[in-house]
Parts: C-alpha cells; structure tokens; sequence
C-alpha cells in the first residue's frame, strides 16, 4: 500500500505531521478525521522517501507536532472500505475486519458510567492525548463490565477502524444514540466535541433518573408492606376471637403471633404469585427487544414526552450543525445527525424522511416535512442555504432547540415530583381505607352477640 504525508491540526489548532499508509488518500483522510483531527493536506509519498512500515504492525503511534523535517510513521491502515457518498447511509464505513453481526450481551450500563467515560474521553481527544492511549487508561478506571468494550475499541482504533463500530458491538452499555454521536464525530472531525455532548447529556440523564428510580423504591416498598400490614390486621383479629373463645386466658403474645404467622403463611402463595408477575413484567418491558416500544411510550406521556422530544431535537440539530461543517450533502448531513437522537421512535420517523430525501433536496425541506421543528426553524436554515452558511444557522437552531429542551428538563424535574407524590399519597389513602375497614368490621364480627367483650 503507498504511503501518504500529511499534515493536521488538532482541537487545539495545534499543526501535527507525519505519515501513514493506506489504500487511498480518502482512507488516510478519514482515518484521520476518525482520530479527531482536520485534515489540511495529504499528498502520496514515493516510494524511495517512505518510511518502511511494517504491515503486520498495528501500534498506534499519535502524531508529533512539527518540530522536524523527518516523517513520522504512523500504524498501517488494513483494508478499510471507503465508499460512494451517493450510496445513502455510507457514513456507516468500516473496516472490513469488523463484524458487525456479533454482538456482546453484557450487564446493562448506567448513564452514570457513561457520563464519567465520554466526559474524560473528551478530556483526552481535545489535548490530543492518542485515542488508543486514552482508551488504555480509560479501561483501569471504569467499572469492569465496560473494560471488554473499551479494549476491544483500544484495538480497533489501533488497526485503523472506527471506535463507534467498536461500541456498537455491546449495545448493553452504548446505547444506539451514543454509537451515533461518536460515529457523528468520527465523520465530520469533532470527536472531542462528540464526547463532551455525550457526557453532558447523560448527566441530565442521570439526574432524572435518579429521581424516578426514587419514587419506584418507594412505591415497591409501598406495595410490599401492604401484604405484612394486612396480614397483621388478621391474625390480631383473629387472636381476639381465640381469646374471647378461651375466656382471655391465653398468654397474649404467644396467640398474636401464632395468629399473625398464620394468616402471614396463608396468604403467602398469592403474595408471591403478584410479586413475581410484577417482576416478570418489568423485566419484559425493560428489555433490549421492548426498546423502542419503551421510547414510544416516553414519547406519549405527559410532562416527560415533552421534555423527551425537545432532548431528540436539540441532539438533531446539534449533531446536523457539527456534520455540515464537512461539507457533506444535505442528505448524508440529515442521515448521519439522526443517529444521535435518543429516542428510537424518534429517530425511526426521522430516518424514513432521510430515505426519502435525494441528493440535491433541501435540508431546510426535510426538516419541514418532518413536523417535528417549529418552522421557525426551518426557515433559518433555508436562509443559511441561500446565504451560503449553512452550518452558522444550524448552529443557531441548535441553541434554541438546546434551550427548549433545557426548559422542558427543568419542568420534567419539578413537575413528576409533583405527579409521582400525588400518585403516592393516592395510593397510600386508599390502601389506608382499605386496611381501615377490613380492621372495622373484623373488629365488629369478633365483639360477642351476647355484648360481652373481654378485655386483658
């Protein structure tokens, strides 16, 4: 393969060169822009100035501020399958050496984790640390159900593959938006700019979360302790009629707690058949196959719907603003933004109006068509289309959709505090209704016909 001289600026404007072998100058240049690099210059080395490169060599070796004339070697680029911009969604490109087929079932990640991994991940790629370096650290300093991941994408990168398709083999830990926003990055050039998008969200993500799983403990142990209180409620009946029977001669104790075993044993089966349709339920509509239902639901639900679609939106635009700077088409811009919505019902609705895009469409007409913008937004960018600046107005569609969404998080955190503590003191006046009269009138069928009562 020939070797090719090229010359970079990393995130921080920084001018970088050396040299690289690959099959193509368009392989060079998105293996370049994959490590998050701009590309200035690549231009084929003769032969009798390239520095020989061992082929079997796979160690990732950053490249070296300009400090002198002498190239520096760079891993060798194995077959990387560089495709027509014409054949729709070729921003998928790979290397053929992934295999896209083989998943990873793992333990499910936390957008906790996620947050600490893509915030310090964008730390690295913006000081121009190397990604395979990065990765590297990274694996000793997450928890160990992300360490496979991280060096199976250490070795990726270090072949010169794309650390998206890496992730997107474990779709346990890297949700589909995640793989998205990096393959994004990877594409147009802003890796580092992708992680930190990454991180920030899933820090909203995380807060919101947080509160929910909250209100859910709390309205599982609300669930499980009416059972115990309700079984309690029996058994005292019933020991005041053993009582009454045996003329309070019973040790008290003794019979209250035989009785309330009992009735506790007696009811356990059907305690336990609810419990476990209700455990079988969540992990069904929590599964990986329920995904996209789940996000439909989101979508439909008040207050949350809301602030879900608004998240989906300022991820669009923001990511469509980041790609036109490429100088993609309309088209692979749409495509290739979309991947970054979190909400797959969203997203599927996007992705059919990409399809249904051509080359030489609009953006401005797609986002209409979608009625999913305000057209407010629409028309900005179709005056950044005929000023020529396209990225400028998708820039400030992005701030305003950015905002909306910060406002609905905002409303989302208050407002199902609101919701979920109505639902909870609902749910605990009736159960405190029901346990009252069940207690009522076994109280009333265990006082004696003939107006004695017993008391010790």
């Amino acid at each position: 393969m020939p070797f090719y001289q090229y010359r970079v600026t990393n995130s921080q404007g920084q001018a970088v060169v050396g040299t690289l072998q690959a099959e193509s100058s368009d392989a060079a240049h998105k293996a370049l822009s994959g490590s998050g690099y701009n590309v200035q210059l690549i231009q084929e080395l003769k032969a009798a100035t390239a520095a020989p490169v061992p082929q079997k060599s796979v160690r990732h070796v950053a490249p070296h501020k300009i400090s002198t004339a002498t190239p520096v070697s760079q891993p060798v680029i194995k077959r990387v399958s560089v495709e027509s911009p014409s054949a729709g969604p070729v921003l998928n490109s790979i290397a053929d050496s992934v295999d896209r087929s083989a998943t990873h079932k793992t333990k499910k990640g936390r957008d906790k984790d996620l947050f600490f991994l893509f915030s310090q991940l964008g730390s690295y790629f913006r000081s121009g640390i190397n990604p395979v370096q990065a990765l590297g650290e990274l694996t000793n300093r997450t928890p160990e159900r992300y360490h496979d991941s991280l060096k199976h994408a250490a070795q990726v990168v270090s072949e010169g593959g794309r650390m998206s398709d890496a992730l997107e083999k474990y779709p346990y830990l890297y949700p589909p938006d995640v793989v998205g926003t990096v393959r994004a990055g990877e594409t147009a050039g802003f890796l580092a700019e992708a992680m930190e998008e990454i991180g920030a969200k899933m820090e909203l993500s995380h807060r919101l979360k947080r509160r929910l799983t909250y209100f859910g403990y709390i309205f599982a142990a609300t669930i499980a302790i009416t059972p115990m209180i309700l079984g309690t409620v029996q058994g005292a009946l019933a020991s005041i009629k053993q009582q009454d029977t045996a003329g309070g001669e019973l040790p008290v104790m003794a019979t209250l707690g035989k009785a309330v075993g009992k009735s506790l044993l007696h009811d356990l089966p059907l305690t336990l058949l609810i419990f476990g349709s209700i455990w079988a339920f969540i992990a069904w509509f929590n599964s990986m196959p329920m995904r996209q239902f789940r996000h439909m639901i989101i979508i439909r639900t008040p207050v949350l719907g809301g602030r879900a679609m608004a998240e989906s939106m300022a991820r669009l635009t923001w990511a469509m603003g980041m790609v036109s700077r490429g100088g993609l088409s309309p088209q692979q811009t749409f495509l290739l933004g979309l991947q970054s919505v979190p909400n797959l019902f969203v997203q599927q609705k996007l992705k059919e109006e990409g399809q249904r895009m051509g080359e030489s469409d609009k953006l401005s007409v797609a986002l209409r068509r979608s009625d999913l913008l305000p057209v407010e937004y629409g028309n900005i960018v179709e005056t950044g289309e005929v000023t020529g600046d396209v990225p400028r107005a998708l820039e400030h569609v992005a701030r305003a959709t950015d905002a909306d969404f910060q406002a609905r998080n905002a409303t989302a955190v208050t407002s199902s505090s609101f919701i979920l503590y109505g639902i909870l003191a609902v749910m605990i006046t009736i159960l405190a209704a029901w346990l009252l009269t069940a207690w009522y009138g076994g109280l009333i069928q265990a006082i004696p016909t003939d107006g004695s009562f017993i008391c010790w």
